[in-house]
């Protein structure tokens, strides 16, 4: 799988560009975490679920995927770390959160086209309202009114209902407003992946056995649990393909965002999402193969 390998790799090089930045240079992330995420995030959300025509049985589907998916990773990263006596409330969202933007876009689509990208959004959606919800909310550690406050003030959250609605109920937009935004949208991969390198240089992997256990979760677990989920909700198709994919993807960047916003174990996550990314060089060919 050459061609693949040579869409994930712009991934690293940018996360290496943002961890040598960070070697070298010591500036204030929290000013370039903030226009990710009120900026670049939500127009990448909106302009994502705006571009591609859905079918409402097919988007029931694969935004019920997502969440199944998630829910059951969050389940048993409960049951494991319960187990193990230990408290871990900023890994909760690295395992149950794919990375459904960076990775996923370009390789569904080098590998399926059009019918594929169609999916791409619909899984997108769940997750990120997930991530900007309950994620946010999970990572704040401040009191339950604080915390939802803080989900309330998330625009993707609000970028994702109005492209989801704008694109169910076909209302007209201007082109030159859609250009607009597509082109504010385009900062917000490269960006979320140079904070990540940045988050990166100032720490170390920590605590191994726990950052490995945690990056298996997220994508071994993760698989299987797609595996069940197209089975019981009979998704076949390029859809079946993208679903699995998505399942196998690493913690998602906005994780380790979110983690370094509120200080929630910022160095652990970071470390899952950097194991996990570095992981899918390997795993990513490996079940496109294997999907034929």
């Amino acid at each position: 799988m050459p061609t693949v390998i040579n869409i994930v790799l712009p991934a690293f090089a940018t996360i290496l560009v943002g961890y040598l930045f960070g070697r070298f240079r010591r500036i204030n992330i929290s000013s370039i975490v903030d226009v990710t995420i009120n900026i670049g995030v939500p127009a990448l959300v909106f302009v994502s679920l705006i571009k591609h025509d859905i079918v409402l049985v097919d988007a029931v589907k694969i935004c019920a995927a997502s969440l199944i998916i998630m829910l059951g990773c969050l389940f048993v990263a409960w049951i494991v770390f319960k187990l193990l006596k230990q408290r871990h409330s900023g890994l909760y969202l690295p395992i149950s959160a794919m990375n459904s933007v960076n990775l996923p876009f370009p390789i569904i689509s080098l590998a399926y086209g059009a019918p594929g990208m169609v999916a791409v959004p619909l899984f997108y959606f769940p997750n990120i309202l997930f991530i900007f919800s309950f994620g946010t909310y999970l990572m704040a550690k401040g009191s339950r009114q604080h915390n939802v406050r803080e989900v309330i003030k998330q625009p993707a959250v609000y970028a994702s209902l109005l492209g989801i609605t704008v694109n169910l109920f076909d209302i007209g937009i201007p082109r030159l407003l859609v250009d607009a935004v597509d082109f504010i949208a385009q900062m917000a991969i490269p960006l979320m992946l140079f904070i990540l390198g940045y988050t990166l240089s100032k720490s170390r992997v920590a605590t191994l056995p726990t950052t490995l256990l945690s990056s298996f979760m997220r994508m071994g677990v993760g698989l299987g649990i797609g595996f069940l989920v197209v089975q019981v909700l009979d998704i076949t198709g390029v859809l079946r393909a993208v679903v699995l994919l998505e399942s196998v993807m690493p913690a998602a960047v906005l994780s380790s965002i979110l983690a370094t916003k509120y200080d929630n174990e910022p160095q652990l996550v970071s470390s899952v999402v950097f194991v996990t990314t570095l992981a899918s060089l390997v795993v990513i060919p490996l079940v496109l193969q294997l999907l034929g």
